[in-house]
């Protein structure tokens, strides 16, 4: 398989499960968990955008 094959089979398999994460009820505790990795990405994310912007804030000057 090549790379470009698996990255479209790990994609399509995290999209399955995302779905079948969502559609579970909201008090089950599989979807807290997630949510809860979501929440913990999302500030990841922030936090990453912006040191790089702060960085390039800098090269700027």
């Amino acid at each position: 398989m090549t790379v470009k094959g698996w990255a479209i089979t790990a994609g399509v398999g995290a999209a399955a499960g995302a779905v079948a994460v969502l559609m579970m009820p909201r008090t089950n505790p599989t979807r807290r968990l997630a949510a809860k990795a979501a929440n913990k990405m999302e500030d990841v994310a922030w936090k990453v955008s912006d040191a790089v912007s702060d960085k390039i804030e800098q090269l700027d000057m």
